[in-house]
């Protein structure tokens, strides 16, 4: 699989391409900043092109990063039957020796080259072109992670050749991104989908990584050095850390795409939140924190109870995130007949007054405060979908803080379980149009 570290490079290159507004030279502008940025995670190549094709086979737009473009031999490299063919329709990469059949030997340094590789652009099920890379290295030495880093390429490319031709075919475009009228829509699905195809792909090996890294750790029949022991518990903890980024990501993916259901109920509020502290009672006494809740008589909500408790984790995790050892956290209730806050108060770092209006913004991050990952972990997420949950339910969430070192609270509003909001339940239920998707877990 593709590492944390390069795989930002690729997200760097996609948001490149959503953001780019001269859409006629977006693949002339977007090969050499893909080219730079093959070099930039160590993969050398003599040059890269790419060739977009009919339903024939025949070429309809070439691009390379030399100035010229006749490097390549398009007959040899299109022809019917050829090596390439059949895997390219599949979807795969084919590496060959035969430098001979594909490159001219015009070319200045044509004796450095040693294999050349060729991937296929699908947009759709289509076959659309052939990602084209010359290779100083022997094609033995293309390993699995090097081959899905060119499948990432070759997909941007797809989705830059895309863009760009919507200038001529905006029609076609909007029946292929489910009929959209709007190019700043279709952006955002395809920068959705990437994210949340991305967040998938990096979330099996992360988890098997973890549970090797655990195993390693608790072993009774290995004895480790210490130093061995410190490795793998920065291992453990990394990766739990980008698995729990991988969750956020795909619940935000979720959120956006409206695929999250909402099955309001009426239940008791105080029950929860008393439910939530317990849950999180081991990790605030690793700390020595003081955890409170209001105590009192039934208080009974309509929401989505899964919803809320997805909530008050998020909340209650963000205060034993910042706040210091031997602090205190409390949960407070305030109904006023018709709707209920809910407050999760603490002793922590604060927030500046100039920050405040930053919060619940996706991947918004403030120094020092509630949405840094520097010294916490977090990922800039949790209070958006917080946030996003909130309002899908009815309510309304903020946060309030008399500054820096003066501890926070954030509070959101929910309808209480009165006659008239159970009569109009229908009001506050939400049943997304395509398939259901459930949220994943929030780590504490």
């Amino acid at each position: 699989m593709v590492s944390a570290e390069r795989l930002g490079v690729f997200l760097k290159l996609q948001q490149i391409v959503l953001d780019n507004e001269d859409s006629n030279n977006l693949l002339t502008n977007l090969l050499p900043q893909i080219f730079q940025s093959l070099i930039s995670i160590n993969l050398i190549y003599e040059f890269i092109a790419v060739i977009f094709i009919d339903e024939n086979h025949q070429p309809l737009k070439s691009y390379c990063t030399n100035s010229t473009n006749n490097l390549i031999n398009l007959e040899n490299l299109l022809a019917k039957g050829s090596a390439w063919e059949k895997e390219s329709l599949w979807g795969e990469i084919v590496i060959s020796s035969e430098i001979n059949q594909f490159i001219q030997n015009s070319y200045p340094n044509f004796t450095n080259i040693k294999s050349i590789i060729i991937s296929p652009i699908h947009i759709g099920k289509k076959l659309s072109g052939l990602l084209v890379l010359v290779n100083p290295r022997e094609g033995k030495e293309v390993v699995q992670e090097e081959q899905e880093i060119i499948k990432l390429t070759a997909n941007i490319l797809g989705l830059a050749y895309k863009i760009q031709d919507t200038q001529t075919s905006l029609t076609n475009v909007t029946q292929e991104v489910y009929k959209m009228n709007l190019k700043l829509h279709q952006l955002d699905k395809l920068k959705d989908d990437f994210v949340s195809v991305a967040s998938h792909e990096l979330r099996t090996p992360m988890t098997a990584i973890r549970s090797y890294a655990w195993m390693a750790l608790n072993r009774p029949d290995v004895i480790l050095t210490d130093k061995m022991k410190k490795y793998l518990e920065r291992t453990l903890i990394s990766t739990e850390r980008l698995i729990n980024l991988v969750n956020d990501m795909l619940n935000v993916s979720r959120i956006e795409a409206g695929s999250i259901e909402i099955r309001p109920k009426s239940f008791d509020i105080r029950a929860l939140t008393n439910e939530v502290m317990i849950e999180v009672g081991t990790k605030a006494s690793e700390k020595s924190l003081h955890l409170e809740v209001e105590q009192g008589s039934t208080l009974d909500i309509f929401a989505d109870q899964d919803k809320v408790h997805q909530i008050l984790l998020n909340l209650i995790g963000n205060a034993l995130k910042f706040t210091p050892n031997e602090g205190k956290i409390s949960i407070n209730l305030f109904p006023d007949g018709k709707m209920v806050d809910i407050s999760v108060t603490d002793s922590g770092v604060g927030i500046a007054e100039d920050d405040q209006s930053r919060l619940f913004k996706k991947f918004e991050r403030l120094d020092n405060s509630y949405v840094s990952s520097a010294t916490s972990g977090g990922t800039g997420l949790g209070l958006f979908i917080s946030k996003s949950l909130v309002e899908l339910m009815g309510g309304k969430i903020w946060a309030s803080s008399q500054g820096s070192g003066k501890g926070s609270t954030f509070t959101f509003s929910l309808p209480l379980a009165t006659t008239e909001v159970l009569s109009q339940a229908e009001k506050y239920t939400k049943k997304p149009e395509g398939d259901i998707k459930i949220l994943e877990p929030v780590a504490i």
